[in-house]
């Protein structure tokens, strides 16, 4: 890889003296066909070998060949004449390419992709945005002594990589925190910031891919508490639907308290988010 991105600069290299060459000469210039056609086909070569060598990269990104051309929708074969650079994609299969990846035309096929790129590309091909509703209702249990057992309410907005967590209070908005999103192997952490109220985590199991949209299911949260504004973990509902909290009370607090506090990891299993998410659906 390192030989065919030496080969890449020097084409570059190649092909701006050309385009220079060509924009500073006269008018009269440009009437010489043959000057024309060599700067289209060094540009035709650039494009070929930087689209040959990032395609390696996102070979290498989904682990197979077959992966890849199972993903952007074409057969191994093909795929095999684009990477020897026997045969160059469609302009459907480019724009195609792009859009799945969240990347731009000319990234795809005039600059060499970076080691960044392919972090943010697995970062973001880990959970597809369209998995998310843009809107989630929030439970969690009330902190302070005075009004143990309360359930707090709040709302979860998601749009693009944009996240904006917001605590209620009779329905006015109390704390708002706001951030974006990462991802994991199999999970999912919102790393948001309020303005006056401090820090606000939330980690939960990466949603089901094969389900249409995400109906909501548990998280973990850790902002400062309502006391004395000390850290504070506990369970969060995330549900598509808003939750009766008196009808629901004894339903929400069961999902919501930790079964043991003793010695060992605070955590939410796959089961328990199974179940809240199975209450949930029977919710709608």
């Amino acid at each position: 890889m390192k030989r065919e991105l030496h080969e890449l600069i020097e084409i570059e290299e190649k092909v701006k003296n050309k385009l220079d060459f060509i924009k500073s000469s006269s008018n009269s210039a440009l009437e010489d066909v043959n000057k024309v056609k060599a700067l289209k086909n060094s540009i035709y070569e650039k494009v070929s070998k930087t689209f040959v060598y990032n395609l390696k990269r996102l070979i290498k990104l989904e682990a197979t060949q077959k992966d890849l051309a199972k993903k952007i929708g074409v057969s191994e074969d093909l795929l095999s004449k684009y990477k020897s650079g026997e045969a160059f994609p469609s302009i459907e299969t480019l724009i195609y390419i792009c859009e799945i990846y969240g990347i731009s035309m000319e990234k795809l096929v005039a600059l060499p992709l970076t080691t960044i790129d392919i972090e943010n590309m697995e970062n973001s091909q880990d959970v597809d945005i369209k998995v998310f509703e843009e809107k989630y209702y929030a439970y969690f249990l009330v902190t302070n002594i005075a009004r143990g057992g309360a359930i707090h309410e709040g709302v979860v907005e998601i749009i693009n990589n944009s996240v904006v967590f917001k605590i209620l209070a009779n329905g006015e908005v109390i704390k708002c925190f706001s951030g974006g999103y990462s991802t994991s192997d199999k999970l999912i952490f919102f790393n948001l910031q309020g303005q006056s109220n401090g820090t606000a985590c939330i980690s939960m199991i990466k949603p089901n891919v094969n389900k249409d949209r995400y109906l909501g299911g548990l998280a973990m949260l850790m902002l400062p508490s309502d006391a004395n504004s000390k850290p504070c973990v506990q369970k969060l509902l995330l549900s598509k639907i808003p939750i009766d909290r008196e009808g629901h009370y004894s339903s929400l607090k069961e999902l919501l308290n930790f079964n043991a506090l003793g010695v060992g990891h605070v955590k939410i299993s796959q089961w328990e988010d199974e179940v809240a998410y199975n209450f949930i659906s029977k919710l709608l």
